[in-house]
C-alpha cells in the first residue's frame, strides 16, 4: 500500500493500482525512444503488472502500531513482503518469461546491499531465475543485454514517476516533496544523453516533466481511497479501508 497522511484521513493507493498507472505512463513513451519493438508488448506488461504480488496483501490492509499508521510498502514486514514479491514475479513469468525477467531484476535491485538473511536468500533465488531466463531467451550477447538493461531502466522510471503521483498530495511544492524525488529520478537513459529527469507539480492537476521521454501532454488516472481516521478508530483499518469509496485522481504531464 502507498500511503500519505492528511489531518483527518489517510490517502491510500493499492500497489497494483500504482503498477497499472506505471503501465499507463509507459503507453505514452516517445516512439523514437522505443528499442526492441518485438519485445515492446512484454515490456509494457512487465511495467503494468510489476506490483501484482501486492494484490492480496492490499485487499485487507493492516495497522502498524509502532508508527501509528497503516503499513505501507516501505515498512511492511520483510519476510511476508518477499514471499509476495516472489509470488508476483512467478505470476508474471508464467504469462511472459521476458516480463518475468524484468520484474525479477526490478525487485532484486531493491535489495542490493541488504544484510538480512531473508533478503540475501531472495536475491540469490532471483539471480538464479535471471540466469535461467537469460539462457532460455538467448539474451547473453552484448546488444541483447544492453536492451534488457534499457527495458529495466524503463520499468524503474515508470515505477518512480507513478510513485511520485501517489505518495504525496497533488500540487505539493518542490521544497516539500517526498525526499526520494526532490532532486529528480535516478534513471539515466542513453537516448537522452544521460540527462537527469525531474518532475514538479505545477498545480493539483498538472506535473511538469523535463526532459521528457513521454509524448506530451499525457493524461493518466488512478483510483485511490481517502480513509477517515475516525472510521479507522471506530472500525479498524481493514473495514474502514474497504468501506471507503474509490476516487479517481487524474493528472496531466506537460
Amino acid at each position: 500500500m502507498i500511503i500519505y497522511e492528511r489531518v483527518h484521513d489517510w490517502v491510500m493507493t493499492p500497489q497494483h493500482h500504482h503498477g497499472l498507472l506505471s503501465g499507463d505512463i509507459s503507453h505514452h513513451w516517445k516512439s523514437t525512444f522505443i528499442k526492441g519493438t518485438e519485445k515492446w508488448s512484454e515490456v509494457i506488461f512487465a511495467i503494468s503488472q510489476h506490483d501484482r504480488g501486492w494484490i492480496d496483501l492490499d485487499e485487507n490492509p493492516s495497522w502498524n502500531d509502532k508508527a501509528n499508521a497503516p503499513f505501507s510498502f516501505i515498512d511492511f514486514p520483510l519476510l511476508p513482503k518477499l514471499s509476495f514479491y516472489t509470488k508476483g514475479i512467478d505470476e508474471v513469468e508464467k504469462k511472459s518469461p521476458y516480463a518475468g525477467l524484468l520484474c525479477s531484476l526490478h525487485y532484486q535491485s531493491f535489495l542490493v546491499g541488504a544484510k538480512e538473511p531473508e533478503a540475501i536468500e531472495f536475491s540469490r533465488h532471483e539471480k538464479t531465475r535471471q540466469h535461467r531466463l537469460m539462457e532460455q531467451l538467448n539474451l547473453f550477447d552484448k546488444e541483447k543485454k544492453e536492451l534488457v538493461n534499457l527495458h529495466f531502466l524503463m520499468i524503474k522510471f515508470c515505477d518512480n514517476l507513478s510513485l511520485y503521483l501517489c505518495i504525496q498530495e497533488p500540487g505539493t511544492p518542490k521544497a516539500e516533496e517526498f525526499p526520494w524525488f526532490k532532486d529528480g529520478f535516478p534513471e539515466r537513459f542513453p537516448f537522452m544523453d544521460g540527462q537527469k529527469i525531474t518532475a514538479e507539480w505545477l498545480n493539483s492537476k498538472q506535473v511538469s516533466i523535463r526532459p521528457s521521454p513521454l509524448v506530451l501532454p499525457a493524461t493518466v488516472s488512478i483510483q485511490i481511497k481517502e480513509v477517515k481516521k475516525a472510521n479507522i478508530h471506530k472500525w479498524g483499518i481493514a473495514k474502514a479501508y474497504n468501506d471507503a469509496a474509490w476516487k479517481t485522481r487524474t493528472i496531466t504531464f506537460v
